[in-house]
């Protein structure tokens, strides 16, 4: 397979105005759910003191465009919300002290109850270190905490390659017009073309209806994930607490032949099995699945239930099902007929949206669910980056917990390593470390599946944090 797990939707950086259906959803959603970014890059330690190594993440990320944005609100929802410029201050960049990594990841857990407000700040670079004894080493660790409004997971890398990486940033373009009457003139605007927006979304609704009855009618409704999966002790409220973990391994220590992915849950299947036991059957996970198809929305993706397919001990025969999984998941997200559903949910007025995301119950348990855990995965490029005199390298993320998510996964890499991270609390897993031995053995497991074919080198053991 080739190293890039997912590319970039390819949106430019210039001022967007206004916020696309996808991500105002996120950022409205985050009153219910905090849904905040944790992007750790660990570098060698250079000669830089902490302190310069601050200003410099300060000097860079003010001709980065999309760290000079804020979320302004338009009043009564009456139109979306819009982006305006804001100026990088002294306190956009933390720095922490924790000389071990432990106390690193320890440190990383309690800022998640420290949630951002974009309407201020969308974005912190948190510093930490020198930490003693990274997976890879002594080394200092960055930590870009960003509102998923701001981006998903593949464009916050790409933001993260503009602090870090060698690249000129693209131009910041100004407020068009002065902020104080931007949600005014936006509120004006969407109460005239009210009439305008709620005869398009008719339309649409109206062919994306027709679209998916002609479809079915010739070949069919395309395989989705089913019914889901029942709920599982994982599946419950996680409290305010977070526990982190994380194993680093070389990209040759994962199986041959499949993509990081699909290594990486051929693992993550084992290790939950083993963790729920024999009674919680069948398994499967939520995977966030990057869209290839270019869009202005930040967020460019979608939420699929993949079975992980427990019933069959031939882990590469498992391998393949949970690949084939996978390209379903794909295939059916590209269907013209499903293409058409998102048109028309994205056309809904704003403040019908609004009012929507102000009705959803986060604490209520469905009785099936997308998949017992989350898994995010994401490759953020060449192993090129430097802060101070220190190269990259590994990097992390730890996708959010919900009070029906007491587990998730991420899956990132960067060269030719591979970081899968835990997040839980000790209330949904109360011996975290018993499950990251499971995931290691089981890592060990699949490694045996074949030969690795992107990348070069000789395989270390993981390590573990």
């Amino acid at each position: 397979m080739s190293r890039r797990w997912s590319t970039w939707s390819g949106n430019d950086h210039d001022l967007v105005t206004r916020l696309e259906a996808a991500d105002a959803t996120s950022y409205w959603l985050s009153d219910a759910i905090p849904n905040d970014e944790f992007l750790l890059y660990c570098f060698a330690a250079g000669e830089n003191s902490i302190d310069e190594l601050a200003d410099e993440v300060r000097r860079r990320a003010g001709a980065v465009a999309d760290l000079g944005l804020r979320v302004l609100d338009v009043p009564g929802a009456l139109d979306w919300p819009r982006w305006v410029s804001r100026t990088v201050v002294e306190t956009d960049v933390v720095v922490h002290q924790a000389e071990t990594w432990e106390g690193c990841l320890g440190l990383v857990a309690s800022l998640m109850g420290d949630q951002l407000v974009a309407s201020r700040a969308p974005w912190r670079v948190h510093l930490v270190g020198p930490v003693a004894d990274t997976p890879r080493g002594p080394g200092i660790v960055v930590v870009l905490q960003m509102v998923h409004a701001l981006g998903d997971g593949r464009r916050g890398s790409a933001i993260a390659r503009q602090l870090f990486g060698a690249a000129d940033s693209p131009a910041i373009h100004g407020d068009r017009m002065p902020v104080e009457i931007v949600g005014p003139v936006a509120a004006a605007w969407g109460l005239v073309t009210l009439p305008v927006r709620i005869g398009r979304m008719w339309w649409l609704g109206a062919r994306a209806f027709r679209a998916v009855r002609d479809r079915d009618a010739t070949s069919g409704a395309l395989p989705t994930s089913g019914a889901g999966f029942p709920p599982t002790v994982l599946n419950r409220p996680p409290g305010a607490q977070r526990c982190l973990r994380v194993i680093v391994v070389d990209r040759s220590a994962l199986p041959a032949g499949y993509t990081v992915t699909v290594g990486a849950l051929t693992a993550i299947s084992v290790a939950l099995g083993a963790y729920l036991g024999e009674g919680a059957r069948p398994l499967g996970i939520e995977l966030t699945v990057g869209r290839d198809r270019p869009s202005r929305a930040r967020n460019n993706f979608r939420n699929a239930g993949i079975d992980l397919h427990l019933e069959i001990n031939d882990l590469g025969e498992r391998a393949s099902a949970i690949a084939g999984e996978i390209a379903g998941a794909r295939a059916a997200d590209a269907d013209p007929a499903a293409i058409a559903e998102r048109h028309a949910s994205a056309a809904a007025p704003p403040m019908l949206t609004r009012w929507g995301t102000r009705l959803f119950d986060p604490n209520r348990t469905p009785d099936r669910m997308t998949g017992v855990s989350v898994v995010s995965s994401v490759y953020r490029g060449p192993a090129d980056l430097t802060f101070g005199t220190g190269p990259v390298l590994f990097t992390a993320g730890f996708p959010a917990l919900s009070p029906a998510q007491g587990l998730t996964h991420g899956v990132h890499g960067i060269g030719g390593t591979v970081a899968i991270s835990v997040t839980t609390s000790h209330l949904v897993m109360p011996d975290p470390d018993r499950y990251l031995g499971l995931l290691d053995d089981a890592l060990g497991r699949v490694r045996g599946i074949g030969r690795c074919q992107d990348s070069p080198g000789s395989a270390a053991p993981p390590d573990r944090g």
